[in-house]
């Protein structure tokens, strides 16, 4: 009783100095220990400091974490080395002083200096110069395993002294946690930044394979040890790693760990799953599935009718093959579920008993297209069976979409077998001539079903109309909540504009009086008119005297200085050679057709020369910055040319210049051809890497790959109207060639677009600022720090969310939002500044806030003094300002001229030159 007494009180007192000290304020609050690699980028911008795996770690996921203010730290294991690390090929045999046996690893006598040099040249230094920003030194009581280490641990705990104090040297600016460490002396705590220990409430014993609690003893022990660190170093963070085998027990465990003073990580025995964080992690991204090959995953129906559905409901995709192994790591950690589209085969029996595993946790799984014939898949379906109907069908609209979405054509047959469930949410229920029942289309406590046949309305060349709303069925089968939705369509409530000019046919000469070129052409009959941000481009090969126009290269090369050096211009490559099939210059021989099936070969013909990505990329940048671009404004964008399907090692080489990439995808919805299933998603992971799609698809779609009518370009506006019409599916995206410079129909067509678009609300922006915006929603975590409050990590904080119209923004809660402006049923919420926060609530808030702007919102504060509002906030365009602000009637404007007027009970204002600036309201 007196020896539990003693505890208690020791406890107590440990705790209450844990708890009690005030740590840095710029102490990190959330660290995590992640050892996998299938997790998403996004879902670990959570962690301020992320423990990784250098070998299971690209340098693509190193970069864009550090990037989104996640500093990755490299494990090393200082006093032992796994029997299967590729660096015990590097291990010389005296170093070894014994075995662990439970972790499969050599036990390292770190005494040596020959040990430490190894790891500090063949493990440290080439993780720093990888990307990493620091170190974690586990394994550091391992020489206890050894009757060496036991009878002589005072040279152990200096030889660690030396490493620690070499790495400091080496790196001073990297950070340093030790895991334990406590016989460590002072001099080498100072030069350490964290404290890592395990096992404070539950443990994993590796040799009993078990998860366990720990037990009052062993915490007694750790209480003591924790109690001398922290009061020698109370700005340090302590760090908790704890184990259960539930996702569900970790949540609860790391909340009483951090009510403990620790920052706690809880995770399994592998440090697979990720930890709980503080704020907690709303779950975007969802696990797609295919049965195309990997390298097909952007021709599959799961990619191209399927992502922008995902992607506007607020869904990180991440897509994958049936040919690719199984993930062997916790899904439910990371994913709101998984979504599958089969195509080509419906035998699924390997997939239906991984993912009914997943299922059996609650955890939801969809499938659309071929039925699965595995008698394994009817649990997935929640289906008792599945039977061909006989005769014509009885059709039942169930859902009020279903039928009266872009076609109404109900198939009145099926020659196919259809799901017969239980208990499910019927959308479509049909009636065979016997009487049997079946629901081709529902959904289910678990998931949800759309089987082929009643899923589109298919015509002629691929052409596709849903049956029904494709959005509201995913989110009833994912069991969506309500949460903002990161946006890339729309800048202060306008849609974005962009324009971008792929080179081709920069040297070509225009059918105008004195044969211009076409560039020429459209720098006065186009650049010069429409003063808003503009992506050009050139082809290298095109313009360079040593290129196949040496003759013309002098004119080419004025055109495009000339061009560059326009106010509302940013630079762009467009290649070297123009590679037709990107694959190929990857090793992929199988991604293109024959030479002689080809339209234009595999590149332009430059002799003696095949494509290598370095000198499509790198190099055609080099030669843009070096004879054409202003010195102050190098190219920032690399533009995809022919199939536009680049492969990892070509997204990675513009990445590392620090350039965004776009173009891609085959988004072009007309009257007369596919709407919704028409649009591409945003973007195409591979990978950690990321390709932008263009926004719309280009003049070559219009004009039947140019070959006539030329003027068919201005059909691009029919485009742009579906895609507004479908609640913004994507901004507004001026997007052709050079060449179309060379006819004059062509051009004709090009004004009557740029008309048509100026006249509708828009911000334009730049080419890159939108591709940065799609990264955004790819790289970014999604925190909520109470309910209906929401924050955003990640590679850039969100400029506009999508919200419910049953939700409005909390402006006296909220940090850094301006208003919201609602199209059709999406309400868009402007937020300014790095870190904005957004507090949702069930009725709107009082007094005046941004309607809308053609400029993008820097800056806003809000506040109320005597009576009045008080508004400062900043504004950055590319053209005269003109904004409008609801929830008033009346403003002064200090210090600015702005004309003013009332319509729609919004108080609009507009400048008649300045196209940014800041100002200072003050309004009723």
């Amino acid at each position: 009783m007196y020896r539990f007494f003693l505890f208690l009180t020791s406890m107590l007192l440990s705790i209450h100095t844990l708890a009690a000290s005030q740590p840095n304020p710029d102490s990190p609050r959330n660290i995590g220990f992640y050892y996998g690699k299938e997790a998403p980028i996004g879902n670990l911008y959570a962690y301020d400091w992320l423990v990784l795996q250098p070998s299971q770690t690209t340098n693509a996921r190193l970069d864009l974490l550090y990037k989104g203010n996640t500093h990755p730290i490299a494990y090393l294991s200082a006093g032992e080395m796994a029997f299967t690390d590729q660096a015990v090929q590097g291990m010389q045999s005296d170093w070894v002083l014994g075995e662990n046996t439970a972790w499969k690893s050599y036990v390292l006598d770190i005494r040596k200096e020959s040990v430490r040099d190894f790891m500090v040249e063949q493990l440290v230094a080439p993780a720093m110069a990888r990307g990493f920003k620091g170190v974690f030194l586990d394994t550091l009581d391992s020489h206890l395993l050894t009757a060496e280490g036991r009878e002589n641990p005072e040279a152990f705990a200096e030889a660690q002294g030396l490493l620690i104090a070499t790495i400091r040297e080496r790196f001073p600016d990297s950070l340093i946690i030790i895991n334990r460490g406590f016989h460590l002396p002072e001099s080498v705590h100072k030069k350490v930044d964290a404290l890592a220990f395990e096992s404070w409430r539950n443990g994993f014993e590796a040799g009993g394979r078990r998860y366990y609690e720990v037990s009052d003893q062993d915490r007694e022990w750790l209480a003591g040890q924790l109690s001398h660190w922290r009061e020698k170093h109370p700005e340090l963070p302590v760090i908790a790693i704890d184990y259960t085998r539930s996702e569900d027990d970790a949540f609860e465990l790391s909340k009483q760990l951090r009510q403990d003073g620790f920052i706690p990580y809880v995770s399994d025995h592998n440090l697979n799953r990720l930890g709980p964080t503080n704020p907690v992690v709303k779950k975007r991204h969802v696990l797609v599935y295919h049965d195309l090959p990997e390298a097909e995953t952007d021709r599959s129906a799961a990619h191209r009718r399927l992502g922008i559905v995902l992607e506007r409901l607020g869904l990180v995709p991440v897509y994958r093959s049936l040919e690719q192994p199984f993930p062997t790591e916790p899904v439910t950690d990371r994913y709101v579920g998984i979504v599958t589209w089969w195509e080509t085969d419906a035998r699924k029996s390997r997939f239906c008993r991984w993912a009914g595993k997943a299922q059996s946790t609650g955890f939801p799984v969809v499938l659309f297209g071929l039925r699965p014939t595995a008698t394994q898949c009817n649990k997935l379906m929640q289906s008792r069976r599945t039977a061909a109907p006989q005769g014509e069908l009885k059709v039942s609209k169930d859902h009020p979409s279903m039928g009266n979405f872009e076609s109404t054509r109900i198939p009145s047959a099926a020659f196919d077998p259809l799901p017969q469930p239980g208990a499910a949410n019927s959308w479509l229920t049909v009636t065979d001539a016997s009487g049997a029942r079946f629901m081709p289309v529902y959904t289910h406590a678990q998931g949800a079903v759309a089987t082929t046949g009643f899923i589109f309305e298919k015509g002629p060349d691929d052409q596709a109309y849903w049956l029904f709303d494709p959005f509201a069925f995913l989110k009833e089968a994912l069991k969506l909540s309500d949460f903002p939705a990161i946006d890339s369509t729309t800048e202060s409530g306008r849609r974005i504009l962009t324009a971008h000019i792929d080179g081709d046919g920069l040297v070509s000469r225009a059918e105008l009086p004195g044969r211009p070129l076409g560039s020429e052409a459209i720098q006065q009959k186009i650049l010069q008119v429409y003063d808003i941000p503009h992506t050009l481009s050139v082809i290298e090969a095109e313009t360079s005297p040593k290129g196949l126009y040496p003759d013309v290269s002098a004119e080419a090369e004025a055109s495009a200085r000339s061009m560059f050096r326009m106010d509302q211009v940013e630079v762009a490559s467009h290649s070297y050679s123009h590679p037709f099939f990107w694959a190929m210059l990857e090793g992929d021989t199988r991604a293109a057709p024959k030479l002689d099936e080809t339209l234009y070969g595999y590149s332009m013909e430059v002799p003696r020369y095949t494509p290598l990505i370095n000198r499509e990329i790198n190099d055609s940048i080099a030669y843009i910055n070096r004879r054409l671009a202003p010195k102050n404004k190098p190219a920032s964008v690399f533009l995809w040319t022919g199939d536009a399907r680049p492969g990892p090692e070509a997204l990675r080489a513009v990445r590392e210049l620090g350039l965004v990439n776009v173009n891609g995808g085959d988004t072009h919805p007309l009257p007369f051809d596919s709407e919704l299933a028409g649009v591409w998603p945003d973007a195409r992971p591979i990978g950690d890497e990321l390709q932008v799609y263009a926004p719309v698809m280009n003049e070559n779609v219009y004009t039947n790959l140019w070959t006539g009518p030329f003027f068919g370009y201005r059909n691009v506006i029919e485009s742009f109207k579906i895609l507004e019409s479908h609640h913004r599916l994507k901004p507004i995206g001026i997007y052709y060639h050079f060449y179309s410079g060379t006819k004059p129909e062509a051009i004709q067509a090009l004004k009557e677009i740029y008309d048509y678009a100026l006249s509708q609300p828009v911000t334009p922006l730049y080419l890159s600022d939108y591709a940065k915006r799609v990264q955004g929603q790819y790289y970014s975590a999604l925190l909520q720090p109470a309910p209906n409050s929401y924050r955003w990590r990640g590679a850039r904080a969100p400029s506009t969310v999508r919200i419910s119209q049953n939700q409005f923004p909390d402006m006296a809660r909220s940090q850094g939002v301006a208003g919201y402006h609602d199209v059709g049923d999406v309400r868009f919420v402007h937020l300014a500044g790095n870190d904005p926060l957004l507090v949702l609530a069930p009725e709107p808030s009082p007094g005046p806030m941004l309607d809308s702007a053609n400029a993008e919102l820097v800056d806003w504060q809000r506040s109320r003094k005597n009576g009045r509002w008080h508004l400062q906030f900043e504004l950055k365009g590319y053209q005269p300002l003109d904004f409008a602000l609801s929830g008033t009637s009346e403003c002064r404007v200090r210090g600015t001229k702005l004309s003013q007027n009332t319509s729609n009970d919004l108080l609009h204002f507009r400048s008649g030159t300045q196209q940014a600036g800041r100002f200072d309201m003050e309004c009723r």
